[in-house]
Parts: structure tokens; sequence; C-alpha cells
């Protein structure tokens, strides 16, 4: 009987013919899947493909924190913990710099790195940050009150009505305007909702 070739499904007709996993095959058909180079002395194989060393071991190897791309075993690699990366992605996220044995560095829980002068610089820009944001007013319960009566007269007061207000109470004229758009937000809001309620309550009935 003529063996068939596994590649093209033709009939072996040559001198030589090459045999993986029990299927035959031209010489010149057994090919790597990803790269099409011809397989004569050593091939890898995977739900029914055949692949070259180097190929295989991107598609099925260890694959590189980074790029997730697989990593031959012939190539040098770098670890941080139980992450893996090639040489050219153990890089810093912020400026791109490779990271070299001995740098110090951020590891990050998902295997980003960050070299030690952007960190540095990164938390120096948080505490920074944290430190000029405003702290928190108190309203106490007096000055509530006064300006829940004035809401009452008007949701949007004019400047001189804030200001007097401000004088009155002791709180800074900033403070009284959040105070109202917050408490003209916080209606809006609620109306909103009871519209809801009343068309769902509606449509409920019907």
């Amino acid at each position: 009987e003529i063996p068939q070739c596994a590649g093209c499904n033709q009939h072996i007709l040559d001198k030589f013919i090459l045999k993986v996993l029990d299927r035959h095959w031209h010489s010149s058909c057994l090919k790597c899947a990803d790269c099409q180079m011809q397989l004569a002395d050593r091939c890898f194989s995977r739900a029914g493909s055949v692949y070259c060393k180097e190929d295989f071991f991107k598609r099925f190897g260890t694959k590189c924190t980074a790029c997730q791309q697989g990593i031959p075993p012939t190539q040098v690699v770098r670890k941080a913990q139980d992450f893996v990366y090639h040489l050219h992605c153990f890089a810093c996220i912020i400026c791109s710099r490779q990271l070299a044995t001995g740098d110090e560095f951020y590891l990050m829980e998902d295997g980003r790195l960050v070299c030690k002068e952007d960190y540095e610089t990164a938390k120096q820009n948080d505490d920074s940050e944290a430190g000029a944001k405003r702290p928190r007013t108190t309203i106490t319960a007096k000055q509530l009150e006064k300006l829940k009566n004035a809401y009452k007269n008007s949701p949007k007061p004019a400047r001189h009505v804030r200001e007097q207000l401000s004088s009155e109470t002791g709180l800074d004229m900033r403070v009284v305007q959040v105070w109202f758009q917050n408490r003209r937000a916080k209606e809006k809001r609620l109306k909103k909702d009871a519209g809801r309620h009343r068309w769902g309550q509606f449509y409920k009935s019907v």
C-alpha cells in the first residue's frame, strides 16, 4: 500500500518517507505550522500540527509576564519572584528603560515593573497631592439651620446673600456656595427618583 502524505494528502512516491507520530510525510511537506521552515532533524507536535522547537515554545512554553508571548528555551530570561520576562520586556512601565542586573525596582501585583527613580517620583507626587487636599469642613447644627432657612427663601441665593450668610455663620464663602450647590443637586435627584417611582407604580397597576 502506498502511504499518503499527512500534509498534502497525496501518495508518497519519493525515495525517502518521513514518519512523525504514525503519520507519513513528503520531506517537502513536513514544515513548521508557524514559520513554514522544513523540518528534517527534530519537530514538536500539538493538536495535529507540527512545529520547530523555537515556535513550539513560543506558542506553548512559559509565557512572558509583560507581553504574554512564549519564551523559547534557548532565550535568556529575567525573573522577579514568580514572574518571568524576555530581556527586552524587563523594563519600567513609565520610562521604558530596560532594567539590568542590580537595578532596584518596584514589582506591582500584576507583574508590571517600575524603576526606583520613577517609583519615588510618583510617591512624592502622591504625598504632595494628599497634603494639598483641603480639610473637610464641619458644619454645626446652628450653622446648618441658618443655611436651611436661607435655602427655603431661595435655593439659588445672590452673591450678597451668600456673603451675609458667610458673615453670620462664620463659614468660608466657598463653603456656603458649595453647600447650596450640593443641596440643589440632592433635591433634583430626589425629585427624579420620586418621579421614577410614580411611573413604576403606574405601569405596575396597568
